[in-house]
């Protein structure tokens, strides 16, 4: 049984790198290193005997599960079940992960495919919910950018390796089951990390379900919502990114646009282990409202880049925009959050991106099909204004 740490013991281990916290960080790099081995998903389904006009809803059904299922699943998490969730969680990923080794026509499919996003929006949700528990409240966007750096590496370097693993295990459905036995790992990493004492004044999660009342409540809050729409538009425009650089690039005569992705994905990195101690001493609603304003300007001159050098430039310099963003969006939404909604709040955080990652897409297919690359690109830029504005008058909630 997970002993409790009380107050002396709990400000010792305040810091980042804390045994908790680390193998939260550890659990965090596992469950999306299942997420990283789909990279070669859509090229597994050319295989089956599945349309491929319904590729596209099987791919984007596990976004849609969590889009419906993590609001009702993170009101219900708590401090006395969260564990009960990642077991839970954990679980029926393994399973999940190995049923895709079953099915191979398209209903068959589309029902693991949701029940995969179901599982993982249980454990991701869990997760979320046990981490807020360790951050430190004056490190909060540090610790969210080495968040995000974790959450960026498995797809840094298993795409890459993934065609040997297929090799080595004799296809792709015997690849997921690989990663769904290293999954059960989770399991046992849980039982080494430490349980908060309640005597500690400083713990992030709620000790019981959220009801719905308060839940409207806390949505009502002026502060929560204007940051959540701010959120909401800022993934749009990196989705939109994401989706469309390539076209773009070839339009523009530019072989290796992956590169583009590359830097960006570098500069992420780099600013947030070189400067991410930086970003909780600095006014987060004022670097927020700063950054996506370069981000504005920055989408506006891509929409206008006439050559590979400043096509790769601003790959580099969209990277250190988002780079900064990312956590300290989740820094500011983790200190403007009362104590009660903070997993709460950090879970419709991460809604955010899902609900970027449609509704950019969505908007994005008609422009370029009627307007074109930079009418395309100029939405973002207004995009990240209107994000920086909702930004101004922001403030830590008062303690």
């Amino acid at each position: 049984m997970a002993e409790n740490i009380g107050q002396n013991e709990r400000d010792g281990i305040a810091g980042l790198w804390n045994r908790d916290l680390l193998l939260i960080f550890l659990i965090t790099f596992i469950a999306y290193s299942n997420n990283s081995v789909f990279f070669e998903f859509y090229e597994y389904l050319r295989t089956l005997p599945i349309e491929s006009k319904w590729f596209g809803l099987i791919i984007a059904i596990f976004s849609a599960a969590s889009l419906i299922f993590r609001p009702f699943i993170s009101a219900l998490i708590n401090r006395r079940n969260v564990r009960a969730y990642l077991y839970v969680g954990t679980v029926f990923v393994v399973i999940t992960l190995g049923a895709y080794a079953l099915v191979s026509h398209l209903m068959g499919m589309l029902v693991v495919r949701t029940l995969h996003g179901i599982a993982f929006v249980i454990l991701g949700t869990a997760l979320m919910a046990l981490t807020v528990d360790y951050i430190p409240e004056n490190r909060s966007a540090q610790a969210f950018g080495y968040l995000s750096i974790i959450i960026l590496i498995p797809n840094t370097i298993i795409p890459p390796i993934l065609p040997l693993m297929d090799r080595l295990s004799g296809g792709f459905t015997n690849t997921l089951v690989f990663f769904s036995i290293i999954t059960l790992l989770v399991i046992f990493m849980l039982r080494w990390i430490r349980t908060p004492g309640s005597d500690s004044g400083k713990i992030a999660l709620n000790e019981s379900s959220l009801s719905w009342t308060e839940v409207i409540g806390d949505l009502k809050d002026l502060r929560i919502s204007a940051l959540l729409v701010s959120m909401l538009f800022f993934y749009s425009t990196t989705a939109i990114v994401f989706f469309f650089l390539d076209a773009y690039g070839k339009a523009l005569g530019i072989p290796s646009t992956g590169l583009f992705m590359s830097l960006a994905t570098g500069g992420e990195i780099g600013i947030r282990v070189g400067a991410g101690s930086l970003f909780d001493r600095m006014n987060k609603p004022a670097l927020t409202f700063f950054t996506m304003i370069m981000l504005c300007v920055s989408y506006f001159l891509l929409a206008h880049v006439g050559g590979s050098i400043s096509f790769y430039t601003m790959g580099l310099v969209l990277g250190l925009g988002w780079g900064v963003a990312m956590p300290v969006f989740n820094g500011l939404m983790f200190d403007i959050s009362e104590p009660r909604f903070k997993a709460f709040n950090m879970n419709i955080g991460l809604q955010m991106f899902q609900g970027g990652f449609f509704f950019g897409p969505f908007l994005g297919g008609p422009i370029v099909s009627g307007m074109g690359f930079k009418s395309l690109f100029y939405l973002c830029s207004i995009m990240s204004l209107i994000s920086a504005i909702l930004i101004i008058g922001l403030r830590r909630r008062k303690e």
